[in-house]
Order: C-alpha cells, then structure tokens, then sequence
C-alpha cells in the first residue's frame, strides 16, 4: 500500500472512530467533526449564487501527508499531520474541546495500532496553537506509522551485484 492509500485509510478510519463524539457547532448544535483530507474545502460564495453562505466547518479533522522515509532494506516510515478544529464559547475553557478530540483521535489510534498496512509507531504528538482565534480552537497532531517495504522482483539480480 502506498502512502495515498494510508491516508485514505486513516480519514475513513477516523471518520468512523469519531461518529459518536458530538461537539458544539456555531449554529448551537451538536454534530460529530468531519473529516477532510488535505484543507478545508472552499466556502461557499453567496455572491456567486452558491448556496449555504454559512457552510459549517467546525468540528473539523484534516489529515495532511507531511512525508515519507524510505530507508532500503531497512523501513519505510510515513509521516501525517492531523490538524483539528472545535469551536466554544467558553473563552476560558473552549480548548477542552480541542484537547478533548486529540486525547480521543491518540486513543483510538493505539486501540487500533494499524490502518491498513500501516502500523503505528510509537510516535504521536499533540499540541495546541498558542494563538487562538476564539470562539475557534485549533489544536495539531503528529503520527508516524512503519510501512512494508516494496519487495524487489529479480532477487536474482541482487546475487550479481546489481542491488
């Protein structure tokens, strides 16, 4: 599985792990975050005639691919960026919400150590931005997983010394 795959596995993955974990959204509802892969998708433009001017965005997860080390015959790391977003009213407390979900995603991810052929690593940092854009909270993760290594398919030219 190449790292494409990974990181569709991993959003599928964490879309399914956080469809029970209900967060207040800026309407005064609460709705499980969604997923993204990549960035936010482009609000919607009232202006242009596009519907929902006020498309709602938090609680949101997005899973970026930050890169990948391919050591030969050694392992092949993967590395992701989980990037989340909550939103609060609470301007003392409204980054609970944001600590709350990176505890959950951590916790899941070791629960399930593997996303497809992926395994994790013991690799996983979180933190919280220092500036706030209050009533909005955004917080960072880090994870590493340990992939298989592409095999060769003439072994027998690593006994001439191609290899």
């Amino acid at each position: 599985m190449h790292a494409l795959g990974i990181l569709d596995r991993l959003v599928s993955f964490l879309q399914n792990a956080m469809n029970d974990y209900l967060l207040p959204t800026k309407d005064g509802t609460e709705k499980p975050p969604t997923v993204f892969d990549g960035y936010l998708p482009a609000k919607k433009n009232a202006r242009r005639g596009e519907d929902d001017p006020e498309q709602e965005d938090y609680p949101f997860i997005i899973v970026r691919y930050l890169g990948d080390e391919d050591e030969i015959y050694k392992q092949n790391n993967i590395a992701f960026k989980i990037v989340v977003g909550t939103y609060s009213q609470d301007e003392q407390h409204g980054w609970r919400d944001t600590m709350g979900l990176m505890i959950r995603i951590k916790t899941k991810l070791r629960e399930e150590q593997a996303i497809g052929s992926a395994m994790l690593t013991g690799k996983v940092s979180t933190a919280l931005f220092e500036n706030q854009s209050k009533p909005m909270w955004h917080g960072v993760m880090e994870v590493e997983f340990e992939m298989p290594q592409i095999q060769t398919k003439n072994k027998e030219l690593m006994n001439n010394g191609f290899y």
